[in-house]
């Protein structure tokens, strides 16, 4: 038998439902860790991982904070189904492998490569050209060059 705080539709996607006994739904969004480039590019709050989803802009530039933030990696971990977001885990541990000399370690990154989630792919030329930008632009802002 359900009692009234049995509520379905108390649980949202990125948010924690808290309910006191008055029933009054309490939301706590969850914490998400210090970002070291997103949060200079995004021009506004970013309070949770939805946040970063729903911007396209922000999740073209996610590769790059995945690299400096290994925190960040293991909150998107359950999101490996979401194909933008493995998209920028991929490029993410095939940039930190290819200039892993410049980075701290990620062992975050190096989890997901050795379970399989996610493969390095060999940078090309015309990837290389693409992201170079972006990529420099996060080791600067990291203070890494």
């Amino acid at each position: 038998m359900r009692n009234k705080f049995d509520n379905p539709s108390a649980f949202h996607y990125g948010k924690t439902i808290c309910n006191f006994p008055q029933g009054w739904p309490i939301i706590r969004l969850m914490k998400i860790p210090n970002l070291v480039y997103i949060d200079s590019i995004s021009g506004k709050g970013i309070d949770t991982l939805d946040d970063i989803i729903r911007d396209e802009r922000l999740v073209k530039h996610l590769w790059i904070e995945f690299i400096l933030n290994p925190e960040l990696v293991r909150g998107f971990r359950s999101y490996t189904g979401h194909v933008a977001i493995k998209e920028a885990l991929t490029d993410a541990l095939s940039w930190y492998l290819a200039f892993r000399w410049i980075f701290p370690e990620n062992s975050s990154l190096d989890e997901l490569h050795n379970a399989g989630v996610i493969t390095p792919y060999k940078i090309r030329d015309t990837v290389y050209r693409q992201k170079l930008r972006s990529f420099l632009k996060g080791l600067s802002h990291a203070g890494l060059c």
